[in-house]
């Protein structure tokens, strides 16, 4: 027996504590508070009109963390902190971490999903998830948009798109885009198009993409990070709704996080699967191999894989078979 990997499997029972730890310094906007030249716990303490002990016990944790440096009686952001935790910065995540605090309510209703198979919806916060979509999807919209072959694209769909951020990805690449979404989510993304000063070039179509008409004509449909919240009969009827409102030779692009098809790797697309039997009726994250299937069933060919990062790509093309008059 391993005695120190079974010690490690052990401490992950108690992992929350780190994640606890630093829900609570983000709710408290910790990080903006010790930028720069940082502050001591006292400084802090009355910054966040919170206890001066329970302060302090707080900033050594996350020192030892390693979020923040302990110097001379202050407490500074680390590099990585100061990245990531202090709203204003390019590469901000607070909104995403406000969402995993919802979570983390919803999380604590696991045992009664296991019992009942049906969601446990304790905390809700809209306007910290979509921002917080905002926020993981700014860290890769490069590499995606990279990844997908726009050439021949015109007049694209950002299916469910959330915040808009891969609508202005490819509204900057010169392409005409409708980005459709609920009126409530539609809301907060005409906000960060605006403040991008690409309103000009993201038509804003609010509804549901499940019951409502998509419009038609487009060359590219982009579905990302959507089939997991569904089940696999209301994934593949979606394709076919694409699939109407493409114009011939057009393309269904769907970005997912990846798991391998033993569905248990890696790591992140297993604990995924749990995220949405919490809080979806009937999601989960699918393999490649099962989403192929899918767009075969919806009448798409030509399926191609490609894997940027953590996520999938699977493409599919409309083509009918129809020889187009001259």
């Amino acid at each position: 027996m391993n005695d120190k990997k079974d010690l490690n499997w052990l401490r992950r029972a108690s992992s929350f504590w780190t994640s606890r730890i630093i829900l609570t310094a983000n709710n408290y906007r910790i990080f903006d508070l010790t930028e720069g030249e940082g502050k001591t716990a006292a400084a802090v303490a009355k910054a966040i009109s919170c206890d001066k002990r329970a302060t302090e016990l707080l900033l050594n944790s996350l020192s030892g963390i390693g979020l923040l440096k302990k110097r001379g009686g202050k407490y500074i952001n680390e590099p990585v902190a100061s990245s990531f935790l202090v709203k204003g910065k390019p590469g901000y995540q607070g909104n995403i971490i406000r969402h995993y605090n919802v979570l983390w309510d919803n999380w604590s209703g696991l045992d009664a999903v296991l019992k009942t198979g049906q969601p446990f919806h304790k905390s809700h916060d809209h306007e910290s998830f979509i921002l917080g979509m905002h926020d993981l999807a700014s860290l890769r919209t490069g590499d995606v948009l990279r990844t997908i072959d726009l050439r021949g694209v015109g007049k694209l769909l950002d299916l469910g798109g959330g915040p808009g951020t891969y609508s202005m990805g490819f509204a900057k690449r010169k392409v005409e885009v409708t980005l459709f979404d609920s009126a409530e989510t539609l809301r907060i993304s005409e906000g960060l198009i605006k403040e991008a000063g690409l309103e000009a070039k993201i038509r804003l179509m609010p509804g549901d993409f499940m019951r409502d008409d998509l419009g038609s004509g487009y060359d590219m449909v982009f579905i990302s990070q959507i089939f997991h919240a569904y089940g696999p009969d209301e994934c593949v009827s979606l394709l076919r709704k694409c699939r109407a409102s493409l114009s011939e030779g057009g393309r269904v692009v769907v970005q997912e996080f990846y798991l391998d098809e033993t569905k248990a790797a890696p790591l992140q697309g297993a604990l995924f699967a749990i995220n949405m039997l919490v809080n979806t009726p009937h999601g989960r994250t699918y393999t490649p191999g099962e989403m192929s299937s899918w767009m075969k069933r919806a009448g798409f060919t030509g399926i191609d894989l490609k894997k940027p990062g953590e996520t999938v790509l699977i493409t599919g093309r409309k083509n009918t078979g129809t020889k187009k008059k001259k």
